[in-house]
């Protein structure tokens, strides 16, 4: 019983790590390539260009407005905070030096958004 309560501990430790290479990879500009709605797979027209700065802040361009505020990365989780406004979360599903996919939940409907490294 006390391996199984240690190895639950461990394993619940080891899940909300967020891999070191996020931290890093995540900085810098980014260009939004692809946005779709997964279950009908219909794209969505507009634009949301990220950039993440190593102070924990980040910028959105969606064309005719910006948004700025902090993130943080626990897990494969993003979460964002636009100053003044509540936070969000998005779910990475990929995340490399050049290439970045996450998941979203945008009025009840699951989104991806594929962006690469400028």
């Amino acid at each position: 019983m006390k391996n199984a309560n240690l190895l639950s501990i461990l394993l619940i430790f080891l899940l909300s790590c967020t891999p070191d290479s996020y931290k890093t990879d995540i900085l810098g500009s980014w260009k939004q390539v692809e946005w779709t709605i997964v279950e009908s797979g219909q794209a969505i027209k507009q634009t949301m260009d990220f950039t993440f700065f190593d102070n924990e802040r980040y910028e959105v361009d969606y064309g005719t407005e910006k948004e700025v505020g902090k993130y943080w990365l626990t897990g494969s989780d993003l979460y964002t905070k636009e100053d003044n406004r509540v936070e969000k979360k998005v779910k990475i599903m990929v995340l490399t030096q050049d290439s970045l996919v996450f998941e979203m939940n945008r009025a009840g409907r699951l989104e991806e958004v594929v962006l690469i490294k400028k």
